[in-house]
């Protein structure tokens, strides 16, 4: 049984993946899909929004500043969908805000005008804002300036080849935005448009992970690869490199590919499109494909989750004359300890699926945020179509107002915005019903001595923790019989072993857990500080 001891610390250890895992018995692998709120939380309305013409634009990036005890989001309007930008107007980047993320208003930030006015919540117009995720790093006052509290990444364009480049930009306030003077940071890749960033590190997770590159951020640039028939979208990976230096956020890696897809992807694709049939606007079975539109990232405990935006593509534009391709986007979830090598979780189902035919969500689910933790749940806040990518190419006037028609009619919808909810640290758990189920940890080296676990109990059920030492024999008063068993559902069930909490010599010793459950769900479990 020699194997060196995995350090967990104090961090919560998510069962997403078999990492932590020495064996498994009479345990299933459950996805839990994030639910959708009701009814949409956001859609266009304000004069510049459009909302004539369906103006929401973009994907929204919502995040929960406590400080201002406020829910902020970030997000553009434009007139152009399903309807072509032939007036050139321009794109406008806006701010909403809410106390209880449901309800949203629109300060009038008194910062450009419109019609004559600044009475209104736009903080730019194009230039050089937000146009991907944006990261709030305020948690590094004192170690970075504050003129770069926010940052973001943004599109510079293509060259004649049609290859993209990425710049960065930063904010004090996340409105006045200041582009790196020595943009593009990356570039030479094939129509690179999206481009989001992650945090791997900041003073909630001081640690360095083994096995992470020694960095504070990633970017994950989105790439075209050649894969079978298609020239595909796929996401790429690469790292800030002078983030202990000095100039963080500046100077990064060359992209490598971290995940494309495969054959399996494109046989689900195929099973996913013969169902959406009846909604599709174009169809040809010859280019059905799966790609990758883009990602993000982040970080919960000691593992790195994906939220991957899958493009099930029904018709190339290509047919006529164009060169993209009309699909339908949703989302699915990976996981990475190394944010290199990436596995594919819950089965490859979707983790925040398309609504109902008649569902402002049916065609598309758009998604920047990072989930905010609310209480017990994670909130994820997501851009919503009622067409597919790319439909506007495949409209014509007379169909153009007959979907003005139908919007007003209630048929049909503008894009909008919507808040999906889980568990916190919730998407995966491993399950066990009444013949019950085992779970044995790997060797791991505990950071406090005291065990939490983030479990549901049914009623009826039990779950119960041995401690074992590094042969596998169970510590003095802490086999599973001497366990009190854990019942109902919380984030952080202390675990306790008759009048024990744990043990003050946990931390200086190796040992693995083994989990007994019977009509139980495990999603994970941590060491806590203080007296055992």
């Amino acid at each position: 049984m020699s194997q060196q001891p995995i350090p967990v610390g104090t961090r919560s250890q998510l069962l997403v993946d078999d990492y932590l895992i020495a064996a498994s018995e009479g345990l299933a692998t459950t996805l839990h899909p994030m639910m959708k709120h009701p009814a949409p939380v956001l859609q266009a309305e304000a004069p510049w929004e459009r909302p004539e013409v369906g103006g929401l634009y973009g994907v929204p990036h919502a995040l929960y500043d406590a400080d201002d005890g406020l829910f902020k989001l970030w997000y553009r309007s434009m007139g152009t969908f399903p309807f072509r930008n032939q007036q050139k107007e321009p794109t406008y980047h806006c701010y909403a805000t809410s106390t209880d993320g449901l309800n949203w208003e629109r300060p009038h930030l008194g910062l450009f005008e419109f019609e004559g006015s600044t009475a209104n919540n736009i903080f730019s117009a194009e230039g050089q804002a937000p146009n991907a995720n944006l990261l709030d790093c305020l948690e590094m006052s004192g170690l970075e300036p504050p003129e770069r509290r926010y940052k973001t990444s943004i599109f510079l364009g293509r060259d004649a080849k049609g290859y993209g480049s990425h710049g960065v930009s930063f904010s004090a306030d996340g409105f006045h935005w200041q582009p790196y003077e020595s943009n593009p940071v990356i570039g030479g890749y094939d129509r690179a448009d999206m481009c989001n960033c992650a945090k791997l590190r900041d003073t909630a997770f001081p640690e360095h992970l083994p096995g992470v590159p020694d960095a504070k951020y990633a970017l994950f640039p989105k790439v075209h690869i050649q894969l079978g028939r298609f020239r595909r979208r796929c996401f790429a990976m690469c790292l800030s490199e002078d983030d202990f230096g000095g100039n963080p956020f500046t100077q990064w890696s060359e992209p490598h590919l971290a995940l494309a897809p495969d054959l399996r992807d494109d046989e689900m694709a195929e099973e996913r499109l013969a169902t959406a049939k009846p909604i599709l606007l174009r169809d040809h079975p010859d280019d059905h494909h799966c790609e990758f539109y883009g990602v993000v990232v982040f970080r919960s405990g000691d593992v790195f989750l994906g939220l991957v935006w899958i493009i099930d593509v029904a018709f190339e534009l290509s047919r006529i004359g164009g060169s993209n391709q009309y699909a339908l986007v949703d989302v699915q979830l990976v996981s990475s300890r190394d944010l290199l090598h990436w596995e594919r979780l819950g089965g490859r189902q979707p983790v925040i699926a398309r609504g109902a035919p008649d569902a402002f969500d049916s065609h598309m689910i758009f998604y920047h945020s990072f989930p905010i933790a609310v209480g017990d749940e994670w909130w994820v806040y997501y851009a919503g179509f009622n067409e597919g990518h790319a439909a506007q190419w495949l409209y014509d006037e007379p169909m153009r107002r007959q979907y003005q028609e139908d919007v007003k009619a209630g048929r049909r919808h503008f894009q909008k915005f919507g808040l999906a909810k889980v568990r916190r640290e919730g998407y995966l758990s491993r399950d066990a019903g009444t013949a019950g189920g085992t779970l044995t940890t790997k060797l791991l080296q505990p950071g406090g001595p005291r065990l939490e676990v983030n479990a549901t109990v049914a009623e009826g059920g039990a779950l119960t923790v041995e401690v074992r030492d590094d042969q596998g024999h169970a510590l003095p008063g802490f086999a599973s019989a001497d366990c009190t068993p854990v019942t109902g559902d919380s984030l952080r069930h202390a675990v306790q072993w008759g009048n024990l909490r744990g043990d003050d010599s946990w931390p200086d010793r190796p040992v693995r857990l083994q989990f007994h459950l019977r009509d139980a769900a495990l999603y994970g479990f941590r060491f806590a500080e203080g007296a055992g």
